[in-house]
């Protein structure tokens, strides 16, 4: 598969996390925010901040790792909790979350999928879990 096509993939798969871990936070409220107004934000989130992270690192070869991981990772942590106004008890089951999305993504792409070319790890690892092990 193209790399093009396989970060629309994996665009794609970490935006349905990242909207799915809101929605769940904020479930509790009376009033829930329109699924337009999470789509807004989980459009500025991901495929913003991905684009950024990957456009930055290609095009601005001396820009520090720092900023575009970074950049998007703020904007991960602290534009929900600002946008949506949560409660201090939602940022609390917002953040862990949060901080388990890209890892739970970088580690299930490369075993399940074979896709190493996203944060691979430091040693191969084969998928082999779902082919089946030879």
């Amino acid at each position: 598969m193209p790399d093009l096509a396989r970060f629309g993939v994996f665009m794609a798969a970490a935006f349905l996390l990242f909207f799915s871990v809101v929605r769940w936070v904020v479930r509790r409220r009376t009033t829930k925010p329109a699924t337009g107004v999470l789509l807004a934000l989980a459009t500025v989130v991901v495929p913003m901040g991905m684009l950024f992270a990957r456009y930055s690192h290609i095009f601005f070869r001396d820009l520090p790792w720092e900023v575009y991981y970074g950049v998007p990772a703020l904007t991960t942590f602290l534009l929900p909790p600002v946008w949506l106004r949560m409660s201090r008890r939602e940022i609390a089951w917002y953040v862990p979350p949060a901080v388990g999305m890209a890892p739970v993504i970088h580690i299930v792409f490369p075993l399940f999928v074979g896709w190493h070319d996203y944060m691979p790890f430091p040693g191969y690892i084969p998928s082999q879990i779902l082919r089946g092990v030879r």
